[in-house]
């Protein structure tokens, strides 16, 4: 007998967050002709040993690989013509993975990604565009490109990585996540791909996944956060607007990263390691 290749192959990626790990996988539980896989990342909370789930497919990496290296281990494993991508501190609400790959079958459509809530149900903002002098001059990320999240399906620059999906044959295609990348960005620079190769990134109001949020980065201290966060915005900047055109508002990131740092040294060193 042949055997039947799932329709998506779910990637879940996890790094000490045991519970919140084990309550993802029960919320796919429900998705008909799927397959889970779960890319733990040196953790040391027993989320592996947690995972005893037949069904779930367990790749255990060394803590030293990144966001973006995890998920193509993933990848590599799956044999579904659609992908979804997620951190492990998300819950899938009632046919949001469905959702996902109706909007993917699409053929304009280069990723999809769901609405995501925040613990308390309000929500998270995770989509805008790219970023440039406005931008980093307000400090705000423009995300006007949404009027009604809830509603609709809406057209966007780029979606955060907590949970996408994308066709197999589109990952291969844009040749995944920048490995390269260890820590944020890697989301913004593969939706600025897709958008180079003429397709769309959107937003799907209609499935919504809690997106519990900071689970794993929580254990790290302000500094490392705000450097890696810098480092990811500078590159976007160059990525989005090119070397020497992304200089003045890589000057102003830069400026709003010193006078960060200033003011934690003066009140008491609060931003060390």
């Amino acid at each position: 007998m042949t055997k039947q290749h799932p329709n998506v192959s779910i990637v879940i990626i996890s790094h000490n967050t045991r519970a919140l790990t084990l309550r993802c996988l029960e919320s796919l539980i429900p998705i008909p002709n799927s397959e889970r896989i779960l890319v733990d990342t040196g953790s040391t909370d027993g989320t592996i040993e947690a995972t005893t789930d037949p069904g779930v497919t367990v790749i255990s990496a060394n803590k030293a690989t990144g966001y973006a290296a995890a998920a193509h281990l993933g990848v590599k494993q799956a044999s579904g013509a659609s992908l979804i991508i997620c951190n492990a501190d998300t819950e899938f609400h009632s046919g949001a993975v469905e959702r996902l790959v109706n909007a993917i079958a699409n053929t304009t459509i280069g990723i999809a990604a769901p609405r995501l809530l925040n613990t308390d149900g309000t929500l998270q903002h995770s989509w805008a565009r790219f970023p440039g002098i406005a931008s980093e001059w307000s400090g705000c990320l423009d995300r006007s490109e949404v009027d009604n999240p809830e509603r609709g399906t809406h057209k966007v620059s780029w979606v955060g990585g907590a949970c996408i999906a994308l066709k197999s044959a589109t990952w291969d295609a844009l040749n995944g996540y920048n490995p390269d990348i260890m820590f944020y960005g890697e989301d913004t620079d593969l939706c600025w791909r897709a958008q180079q190769a003429g397709l769309n990134t959107v937003l799907i109001s209609d499935s919504v996944v809690t997106h519990h949020g900071g689970s794993s980065s929580s254990a790290r201290s302000p500094l490392w956060l705000r450097k890696h966060l810098l480092r990811a915005r500078l590159r976007d900047l160059r990525t989005a607007h090119g070397p020497l055109m992304a200089i003045p508002a890589q000057c102003i990131s830069l400026a709003r990263f010193v006078a960060w740092l200033l003011k934690g040294i003066g009140t008491n060193g609060a931003h060390r390691p």
